[in-house]
């Protein structure tokens, strides 16, 4: 009943939640992907929605708890598999991560997955995917400057900005260059998901 005060429908909720964390009202998106679960607790899309509010609020633990619920209720998407593997990673639990990669490699384009890996501790096997994924036609902006994050992650500086260089102005490559190496250093995994999510 308090879920349902003044009348709103659980869609509704959903909905505007979206609507507000697409406008970057990230407080009032959480507020109301959180009613849209109160009104709904078994609604795999509502949890997902919820995990996706608190990722980008940077509450990493909640957003865990909410997209392991949205995946034990049937969600199968790959934002809610990435938005996971990028929770795990923030909180320093790249094993996870990892193995939630592994499980879900075979649906997950291979730019998202390569920085993910690189991401959650395994560089190699990120610029291992991100390579291939450029040779089978995947060169896109994307595809390339995660694949140049991925060296950086993994200390090959020269492959960086090399790769950088395809898409990045001159001007500006030392800068994240400096960015980057600041977020490579072990331990910063918080800092490098919440780079990564802006």
């Amino acid at each position: 009943g308090c879920a349902m005060v003044g009348g709103a429908k659980p869609a509704n909720y959903a909905s505007k939640a979206e609507s507000a964390l697409a406008k970057g009202q990230t407080t009032k998106g959480i507020a109301l992907s959180e009613q849209a679960v109160l009104a709904n607790p078994r609604d795999a899309a509502a949890r997902a929605l919820l995990g996706a509010a608190y990722l980008k609020a940077g509450r990493f633990a909640s957003a865990t708890e909410a997209y392991d619920a949205a995946l034990e209720l049937g969600d199968e998407s790959v934002p809610s598999v990435l938005g996971l593997a990028l929770s795990e990673t923030a909180q320093g639990h790249n094993e996870a991560a990892l193995e939630l990669l592994t499980d879900w490699r075979d649906v997950i384009p291979a730019s998202d997955l390569g920085l993910a890996y690189a991401l959650a501790g395994d560089p190699q096997r990120g610029v291992a995917i991100l390579t291939d994924g450029l040779r089978s036609g995947d060169n896109t902006v994307k595809a390339r400057q995660n694949l140049a994050f991925a060296y950086a992650l993994g200390g090959q500086w020269r492959e960086a900005r090399l790769m950088l260089a395809q898409d990045v102005p001159a001007d500006q490559i030392n800068d994240r260059i400096g960015q980057w190496a600041q977020l490579a250093v072990p331990g910063a995994d918080q800092s490098r998901v919440a780079h990564l999510l802006g």
